[in-house]
């Protein structure tokens, strides 16, 4: 058996079902948009999440079969498996104005407090993790979630404010 414990495991099926529901949440949300920046960038969170489903339920596989889990080649598998149509390209292609129907605007802020709170899960989990393997797992899906976070912010932010988006794209190509 593995020596994992009691919270690690929960905190692992845990992450599993908050990721089919954050896929199942993007998928139908990417479907229903009425608008191309929503449709994708809806289906590259669905992607994600699927990409971590896969992740998780193979470390978790592997560490309850007592198998030498290398967490290092599980997040291997998430970063090669992205869409490779990168959000950068799609925020690069937007014009600078911002369409007046179909903004979407509460699925975006949704998305927002789904991506916040599986953070802190995520957060917590790391922290409460005694397996190494299972801390570093954690840590990098914090990173993640952070990451979608922005993402829909800065969507978000495009349809709301679309002077500061395209002030703060150009902050961004300054800066690197």
């Amino acid at each position: 058996m593995s020596d994992l414990n009691m919270s690690v495991k929960e905190a692992l099926t845990t992450a599993i079902e908050m990721e089919k529901k954050g896929y199942n949440l993007f998928s139908d949300t990417a479907q229903k948009a009425d608008e191309e920046l929503a449709k994708e960038v809806f289906t590259f969170l669905a992607t994600e999440e699927l990409n971590h489903i896969k992740a998780i339920e193979k470390f978790n596989q592997e560490s309850l079969s007592g198998e030498n889990t290398s967490v290092d080649e599980v997040i291997a598998e998430i970063i090669d498996n992205r869409p490779r149509r990168t959000i950068n390209e799609l925020f690069k292609n937007l014009s600078g104005t911002v369409p007046l129907e179909g903004t979407n605007l509460d699925a975006y802020k949704f998305a927002m407090d789904f991506e916040r709170k599986g953070g802190e899960f995520y957060k917590k989990a790391e922290t409460e993790a005694a397996d190494p393997g299972a801390k570093k797992l954690f840590g990098f899906l914090v990173g993640e979630e952070q990451k979608h976070f922005k993402i829909v912010e800065s969507c978000l932010l495009y349809f709301e404010n679309p002077e500061e988006f395209f002030h703060q794209r150009e902050s961004w190509h300054m800066e690197g």
